[in-house]
C-alpha cells in the first residue's frame, strides 16, 4: 500500500544546556564588546583576586568566544588575536585570512621568537595567590599553518609570569608558561608544534570547509600553563600574541573561561551527555524541540529547566531551598562530569582525595558507588570523574547531590569547594495522532501526528520508513508531520482497518513505539442468530456513522433512534451519533426456517457508504435430527459462532467414544455442522449421542442429541 514521504507541518524550536555535537548551523562566535575587565572576570575562577587590568592593542584584537558546535578544543573563553578576532570563525575557505591592524610589536615576544614582531595584543593583570600554585588552560592557532612552518615568519605568543620566587629572562625576571610539554622551555609557535614536530599536540585544519570549523589552518590541543606560587603574594601575568616577521596571516590564543586558578584545589562540574559506551555530544537543550520550559512530575516536584539553562546563576528551589545549581542531569541521557585539581607542589605524591556527599540522591543507588573517592597518582594534578547516573526506571522526580571537596593546601589553609547537581527523571516521548480526515475519491487518507514532545530532534520510523530530522538545520526540525496513505487493497476495495506504526528515538537514544489504528465502516456479508448482538464495524473518532439503511430505506429518526421493530441499537455515546462501540440487536425475525435476509447499509459523516447482506438465522440447538437426505432436518447445527475462531464441536456415542469432531477455522464461520457421519465418512447408527461445544472465549455447552434415520 502506498505511502508518501512524511511532510513536516510546523517546526517548533523551544528556547531553553548541553554540549553540542551534531551538524547544526550555529558556528564559532566571537564578541569584541566586553571590556578588558569583563574578559578577565570571564577567565578567572572564584578564588582569584585581580587588579591593575590593562590591554594593549586594538579593540578588534580581543574579546570572548563560544565554540558552539565548532571544532575548537575549548568550549568558551577569551581570545587574543594578531588581527580581527571575528576572522577566527569558519568555514576555512579563505587561503590567508588576516587583518593588518597596524599595531607595534612587543619586546618579550621579539626576544621569544627571535624576529621583529607587529600587531601585538597584550592582556595583563595582577593577582593574589590564595594557594600555592597557578594553572589555566589555553590553545594556540594560526593561519600561518602549514605553508609557513620552518620559515622566517613565525607568529609567537607568550604567557609571562613574574613575582615573588620567579626568576626568568623576561621583563621583571618573568618566565614564559607557554612551553611545549616535556621540553626544556621551548616556546609554543608554528615552528615548534606542527605536523612534523610535536605533532601529538597539533590539529591540522587546512582547507576544512565544514561550516562549524575554525578559519585557522591549524591549532594545538588544549594545554595547561602552571607554576608554583608563594601563598598570599601578588603576581603579574601578561598574555601576549604578535605577528612575527610581517603583519599578515592572523594567529590567536584562546584562554578557557573559568580555568585561571591561583588557589590549590578546585572542583568544576559540567553536565555532559551520556552514551552506552562513554560520553558523547548531543543536541544542546536550547536548540532542542519538544521540551517544556518546566519539567513537572507526578509527585508534585518540578524544575525550571528553561530558565536555568538561560542563566545558570539564578537561584532555583530544590529540596525546599533556593540554591544555585551547577549542573543538571537527566537520567539515561546525560551525566555530570567533574574535574578535581590538586596543588602542583604535590604532583609527586600518591594521594586519595575524598569527596563529601549530601542531598536527596543516594550513593550507590542514584549514582556510582565509588564516586566519593579520587585517586591521584604521581605526575597527576587533576582527575576527571563522572557521577555515573543512569535511568533506574523509578519515578523520583527531582533529586539533588551536593559534592564537597575539602583540602589543606600547601599554605596550611583549609580550602573548601563544592558543586550542586540536580538529577531529573527523563521525560518520555509523547505522540498524539492528528484528527483523521475523510478519504479522498481514490481511497487515500492523510494521517499524521501533531506536537510530538520529548527530547528532540527525533529519529522516526513511520510505517516502516526510517527518516530523521537530526541532520537538518534547527529551523527544519519538526514535531508535526503527515503522510498520504492508500486505504484500498490490490482490487481497489476499501480495507476495514490499517495499523500504522511509529517509532520515535529521542536524543537520549531511547525508542518509543506508537500505533495508530485507522478503521473504516466496511460491512461484510454476515449471518447472525435471532436476538443476537453484534459489534458494528469500528470507525475513527470524529467520523461517526450518521445513518443506517435496511434495503435502501433509513431506519433512523432525527434523534438517531431505530424506526420500526426489526432492529434496536445499544449506544454508549451521549450524543446523537453512533460511536464505535455501538451494538445492534435483532428484536424480531420473519417466518421461515431460514429467517430473513436484508441489505444493511452504513453511512458515515464523510458520506461514505458500505453495504452487505445480513442473514438472520434461528440458532436454537435441536435435540433430534434425521440425516436421510430428504432436505428436511438432515443436519445438526450449532450457529452463532462468527468471531469465535477455534470453536470446537465434539460428538460422543453412549459409550463415550468420539464419533465426530470439527472446529471453526476463521472468525467468519458462522456454524458447526454434523451430518450424521463419522469423521471417516461412515454413517453413524441411530441412537442417542452427547454433543459438547467448546468456545475459545472459555464458554462451553453440552447437550443430548437423538439421531433417527427415517425411511
Amino acid at each position: 500500500m502506498m505511502n508518501t514521504i512524511p511532510r513536516p507541518r510546523s517546526a517548533a524550536i523551544f528556547s531553553l544546556l548541553w554540549v553540542a555535537g551534531l551538524n547544526l548551523q550555529a558556528q564559532i562566535t566571537t564578541d569584541n564588546s566586553p571590556t578588558p575587565e569583563e574578559l578577565v572576570a570571564l577567565l578567572v575562577g572564584p578564588d582569584v583576586q585581580v587588579s591593575n587590568i590593562a590591554f594593549t592593542g586594538t579593540d578588534v584584537q580581543r574579546g570572548s568566544f563560544v565554540n558552539n558546535n565548532g571544532n575548537l578544543t575549548i568550549g568558551e573563553g577569551i581570545v587574543l588575536s594578531t588581527g580581527n578576532i571575528a576572522l577566527m570563525a569558519g568555514p576555512n575557505t579563505t587561503g590567508s585570512a588576516g587583518e593588518i591592524v597596524g599595531g607595534g610589536g612587543y619586546p618579550d615576544l621579539t626576544t621569544l621568537g627571535g624576529q621583529n614582531t607587529n600587531d601585538a595584543a597584550v592582556l595583563e593583570f595582577d593577582f593574589i595567590a590564595t594557594g600555592d600554585s597557578l594553572s589555566f588552560n589555553f590553545c594556540f592557532g594560526s593561519e600561518e599553518y602549514n605553508e609557513w612552518v620552518d620559515s622566517d615568519f613565525n607568529d609567537v605568543f607568550g604567557l609571562f609570569l613574574d613575582g615573588p620566587g620567579i626568576t626568568g629572562t623576561f621583563q621583571n625576571n618573568g618566565i614564559n608558561l607557554a612551553t611545549v610539554p616535556d621540553t626544556d622551555g621551548t616556546p609554543i609557535s608554528i615552528n615548534s608544534i606542527n605536523n612534523n614536530l610535536n605533532s601529538d599536540y597539533y590539529i591540522d585544519n587546512e582547507s576544512n570547509a565544514d561550516p562549524n570549523a575554525t578559519e585557522m589552518d591549524g591549532f594545538t590541543v588544549t594545554m595547561t600553563a602552571s607554576s608554583v606560587l608563594q601563598c598570599g603574594e601578588t603576581y603579574h601575568i601578561r598574555m601576549c600574541i604578535a605577528d612575527g616577521g610581517d603583519s599578515s596571516y592572523d594567529s590567536v590564543v584562546l584562554l578557557e573561561a573559568g580555568s585561571f586558578s591561583a588557589g590549590s584545589v578546585d572542583l568544576n562540574a559540567d553536565a555532559v551527555p551520556l552514551a552506552a559506551d562513554g560520553l558523547e555530544d548531543v543536541v544542546p537543550y536550547n536548540e532542542a524541540v519538544g521540551l517544556p520550559a518546566i519539567f513537572s512530575y507526578g509527585n508534585g516536584e518540578s524544575f525550571p529547566y528553561g530558565a536555568w539553562s538561560n542563566d545558570n546563576a539564578i537561584l532555583v528551589e530544590v529540596d525546599g531551598q533556593n540554591v544555585q545549581v551547577d549542573a543538571v542531569v537527566i537520567e539515561g541521557c546525560n551525566d555530570a562530569q567533574f574535574t578535581v585539581v590538586r596543588p602542583e607542589i604535590e604532583i609527586d605524591l600518591l594521594d586519595t582525595l575524598y569527596l563529601g556527599l549530601d542531598g536527596s540522591a543516594q550513593l550507590g543507588l542514584d549514582y556510582n558507588e565509588s564516586f566519593n573517592e579520587v585517586i591521584m597518582v604521581p605526575g597527576q594534578t587533576e582527575s576527571v570523574i563522572t557521577l555515573g547516573v543512569s535511568d533506574d526506571g523509578f519515578e523520583e522526580g527531582v533529586e539533588t547531590v551536593e559534592i564537597t571537596f575539602e583540602y589543606v593546601n600547601g599554605c596550611g589553609e583549609t580550602v573548601i569547594t563544592s558543586s550542586r547537581v540536580v538529577i531529573l527523571d527523563p521525560l518520555p516521548v509523547e505522540a498524539v495522532p492528528s484528527p483523521v480526515s475523510c478519504l479522498d475519491e481514490a481511497g487515500n487518507q492523510t494521517l499524521g501526528y501533531d506536537n510530538i514532545s520529548g527530547y528532540g530532534p527525533f529519529q522516526f520510523v513511520w510505517d516502516g520508513n526510517p527518516w530523521s530530522n537530526a541532520n537538518e538545520a534547527p529551523s527544519e526540525w519538526v514535531t508535526s508531520f503527515d503522510s498520504l496513505f492508500s486505504m484500498t487493497n490490490a482490487e481497489g476495495e476499501l480495507i476495514s482497518s490499517r495499523a500504522i506504526e511509529l517509532t520515535v528515538v529521542d536524543q537520549c537514544n531511547k525508542p518509543y513505539a506508537f500505533e495508530q489504528i485507522v478503521y473504516h465502516p466496511v460491512l461484510t456479508e454476515t449471518e447472525i442468530c435471532f436476538d443476537d448482538r453484534q459489534d458494528f464495524p469500528m470507525f475513527n473518532p470524529g467520523i461517526p456513522i450518521v445513518d443506517l439503511l435496511l434495503d435502501g430505506e433509513s431506519i433512523l429518526d432525527q434523534n438517531n433512534n431505530i424506526l420500526g421493530d426489526t432492529l434496536s441499537i445499544d449506544r454508549t455515546n451521549a450524543g446523537n451519533t453512533l460511536d464505535g462501540n455501538a451494538l445492534w440487536r435483532l428484536n424480531a425475525i420473519e417466518s421461515g426456517s431460514f429467517g430473513w435476509e436484508r441489505v444493511l447499509t452504513m453511512v458515515d459523516s464523510c458520506g461514505f457508504e458500505t453495504s452487505a447482506l445480513l442473514r438472520v438465522r434461528d440458532c436454537e440447538i435441536p435435540n433430534v435430527f434425521t440425516p436421510n437426505n430428504d432436505g428436511q432436518n438432515d443436519n445438526f447445527r450449532i450457529r452463532g459462532l462468527d468471531g469465535l475462531m477455534g470453536s470446537r464441536l465434539v460428538i460422543y456415542n453412549r459409550y463415550g467414544t468420539v464419533v465426530f469432531q470439527d472446529e471453526t477455522l476463521s472468525d467468519a464461520e458462522f456454524e458447526l455442522v454434523w451430518n450424521g457421519r463419522h469423521n471417516n465418512g461412515n454413517s453413524a447408527a441411530e441412537g442417542t449421542y452427547q454433543w459438547v461445544l467448546i468456545r475459545p472465549d472459555g464458554i462451553s455447552d453440552r447437550g443430548q442429541l437423538t439421531l433417527i434415520r427415517q425411511r
